[in-house]
């Protein structure tokens, strides 16, 4: 299953939009510098808060993952994250690239509340690791097409919205960068990632100073996820893909703008 949609796709994010923000990022980074490296305080925006979310943390919520030994096993219960964060695995919503009514073993889908405000609920799951773990099939067992097994997947993965407006988390960090754009990169079961930055900004007293090129990230997503100390109303579902485990599966995801703390890759 994926996204139904019509032409009212372009009412979104339009091409012409994205080519513009695109040349306008181009030309304003064109001269400038590599930010200086290290483990900094950071403005997160959407979209690298959803690759982050999906690659580095959703996929360890896999159960097939989980048994076979990911860095959330035998922690259900367990404070893995701020208070501040909730992260849950959707069906919807209609629309959005993973939408799964029903998986491919004929489960009705639900919303799975991964962590709750800090705390590890539950996996995601298909009707073969319920039983192992004995738990209950949540709707995630998904199938590229007819000649492939269902198996544990992802639908539409995002973090909750909080109280902050965007603006006012800029401006209440003394000194750290605004990272925004994700691009690629690589994270494993145990949680540490590497994703590339499209744009960094350097906070000094709650304002922009200095846009800076060739920034990456890395850690590990249960501790920048524990350090997330300000999470913001702006949730957005608008990161739709492809995901590659073993099998192609449309999945979509999100949340909104958070602060935390993160390894910076740059200059020395």
């Amino acid at each position: 299953m994926g996204g139904v949609k019509g032409y009212e796709i372009m009412e979104g994010e339009a091409p012409f939009e994205t080519v513009k923000t695109a040349a306008e990022r181009a030309v304003k980074l064109l001269d400038a510098r590599v930010p200086r490296g290290g483990h900094h305080t950071v403005v997160l925006d959407n979209k690298i808060l959803a690759l982050i979310v999906h690659e580095a943390f959703g996929h360890t919520a896999e159960a097939d993952l989980v048994i076979s030994g990911s860095v959330l096993t035998g922690k259900i219960g367990r404070k893995v994250a701020s208070e501040l964060v909730t992260i849950v695995d959707d069906p919807g919503p209609e629309g959005a690239n993973g939408w799964t009514p029903y998986d491919d073993e004929g489960v009705k889908a639900r919303r799975v509340v991964i962590v709750d405000k800090g705390v590890l609920m539950e996996y995601m799951q298909s009707r073969e690791t319920a039983a192992e773990l004995g738990m209950e099939p949540t709707g995630n067992a998904r199938a590229q097409d007819y000649t492939f097994a269902p198996i544990v997947r992802m639908r539409n993965t995002y973090m909750l919205p909080g109280d902050w407006d965007p603006e006012e988390i800029i401006a209440e960090t003394k000194h750290g960068y605004y990272l925004k754009g994700a691009m690629g990169g690589q994270a494993d079961a145990n949680g540490d990632f590497m994703f590339n930055v499209q744009e960094a900004w350097l906070i000094e007293n709650g304002e922009l100073k200095e846009a800076y090129k060739g920034a990456t990230v890395s850690g590990n997503a249960l501790d920048v996820l524990s350090s997330i100390d300000a999470v913001g109303k702006d949730l957005k579902i608008n990161f739709p893909g492809t995901c590659g485990k073993w099998q192609l599966a449309p999945v979509d995801g999100g949340g909104p703008h958070i602060r935390c703390k993160i390894i910076v890759g740059g200059a020395r």
